[in-house]
This record gives C-alpha cells, structure tokens and sequence, in this order.
C-alpha cells in the first residue's frame, strides 16, 4: 500500500507488554544494516542476545519484564523505521504507545534517540522486575465492561485492586497482588465477565510499583528528552505533552496510574479531519480496540505490515 494516496492525517499506536511470541522478528532482523544496527543496539545496552531470546525464548524468559520491554521496543522501532521509507510527505499530527509502548512513540516523535530509547527501556524494566519481586501481583483483562462499572466493582469487593489499563468501553485490565486477583475472577464470573490472564511478570501500573517512582524520577531527571515534534499523547493524562520535564514526570507516573488509552483514542477520534491510525506491533491488536469506539469505521486503521513487503 502507497501510504501517499491517502490524504487523512497519520497517527501512530505503538504496542506494549503482554502480547509476546517466540521467534517474533526473525524475518525482519537482517534486513539491511539500519535494522541490525537496531537489534545489536538493544542487546549491547541490555547486555542480553534479544535476537536469540525472541527467536528461541523460552517463553516463560521472554515474557519476564526485563526481556519483554527491551524486545517488544526493538520490534516497534525496526517495524516504524521500515514504514518510514513509505511515509513521503505524509501529514503525521501524532502518536501514542500503550504503556511501555509510549518510549517508542516518542522515539518516532523526536524526543529520543536510539541509544536513549533503550537506556531508558533497560532502567525501566530493571526497577519494575525489582519492584515485582518484592510485591508479587499480576494482571487479568476483563471484556464488557467501562472503566466505571469495574472500579464499581472493584469498590464492593474492597480489594486492594487497581485499573491498570482504562482501554475502552469494552475492555480494561485490572492488577494487583496474587492473593487479591485469585480471588476478584469469582465476583467477575458471577456477573457474566470471563477475566483473561496476561502474559506480563508484574503488577503494572498499579499501587504494587509505587517503589519504582522515585526510582524512574532519579533515572529521568539526567535522562535526554527533547521536545516532540508532534503530539505524543500520553497514557498517565490522555493528553499531549511538549515539555520535557513534564514528560519526565508523566513517564515516572506511568508505573502506578492507569493506562489512559481510552481518553487517548477519543481525543485522535476528534480530530477534525478523520485521522488514520497505523499501529506498529508485532501482532494487530491496538485496531481492534479502536472497533469498540462509536466514530470508529474500519478504513481508519492499518497495520504497519500492510505498508510495506518483506
């Protein structure tokens, strides 16, 4: 597909954690050297062989924060470079990346480098696997149901629970410690929702990783972040943000507050002209989220694998 016989403006959707396959990126890695400059990026700064653990796992490894994070950001950024030699003179007004998904979408924004980019991922994953080893939780996604009626419900079964990921009227993701998610899935079950369990090591963005904001304060404070150069729409407020020290902030918020992904889409969906949203993920998922919006029509979104040919 010609990105260029479109006219709409672009907006990226960069994916996060929780959605992992063994040998994802194998058919991408050798593609020239800007592409293997990439994945050689990630393994020197993370000190492991990104490329090995996607290609072999196993996956109970790959799936750990510390692996996750740093793969899922190399598998973002080498399938945007790869769609960026089909952008032209695209109209780009934005992007947004779901949870760890938001470093990649300011990358692609201008406000980091590549070396920044996965300093910054390998910190972040070091202080959350940290975080959740002393505080054990895990995550559940729970279809049907509005940010509103789950926090209803979660009120009633005075839990210590927490809304980790507000992605639509249809969908959200709740953390919290094992004992308190083991035991949540009975009242979701006798009201009709059936909770799936995610792939991720830890608790995130709920109270479990409160330890890790001062942390991810420390590690930003010195960190290199310039002004994007277009909205970058964050999860912790659903709004843009320009400011690098507001940025900062946000990203060291990230850790404990929700995922405001459904705020995010609704402002992009506002825009005046219908925007086109391409999501950079090693598997589609994002798009089908956009489905549960009412001013959503299919022709609005495109995976970045329909850009361009491998």
């Amino acid at each position: 597909m010609d990105i260029n016989s479109t006219s709409q403006p672009v907006v990226f959707l960069f994916a996060g954690q929780g959605n992992p396959v063994i040998g994802m990126g194998a058919d991408l890695w050798n593609i020239n050297q800007t592409i293997r400059g990439i994945w050689d990026c990630a393994s020197d700064i993370s000190g492991m062989d990104i490329r090995r653990l996607c290609l072999k796992g196993p996956m109970n490894r790959l799936i750990q924060t510390t692996v996750q994070q740093i793969a899922v950001t190399a598998m973002n950024v080498t399938l945007y470079t790869l769609c960026k030699d089909k952008l032209g003179d695209t109209h780009v007004i934005g992007s947004c990346g779901h949870s760890v998904g938001e470093y990649s979408a300011l990358y692609a924004a201008g406000a980091l480098t590549l070396e920044n980019l996965f300093r910054l991922i390998h910190l972040r994953s070091q202080v959350m696997d940290e975080v959740s080893k002393k505080n054990k939780g895990y995550m559940l996604a729970v279809k049907g149901v509005d940010h509103t009626a789950l926090s209803q419900m979660i009120t009633e079964s005075d839990l210590p629970i927490d809304i980790s990921c507000d992605n639509s009227c249809q969908q959200q993701v709740v953390g919290g410690s094992v004992a308190a998610l083991n035991e949540f899935p009975h009242q979701l079950r006798a009201a009709g929702y059936e909770p799936a369990k995610l792939g991720v090591s830890g608790a995130w963005h709920t109270r479990l990783m409160a330890e890790g904001v001062p942390l991810m304060r420390k590690y930003l404070s010195d960190a290199e972040i310039c002004p994007p150069q277009y909205d970058v729409v964050m999860n912790v407020t659903g709004r843009a943000e320009s400011e690098p020290v507001q940025i900062k902030e946000n990203l060291s918020l990230h850790l404990t507050h929700t995922v405001k992904w459904a705020d995010s889409m609704s402002l992009f969906l506002a825009h005046k002209i219908p925007v086109l949203f391409i999501e950079i993920s090693n598997k589609a998922y994002l798009g089908k989220v956009l489905k549960d919006f009412v001013n959503f029509n299919s022709e609005m979104t495109l995976h970045c694998r329909g850009l361009f040919s491998i």
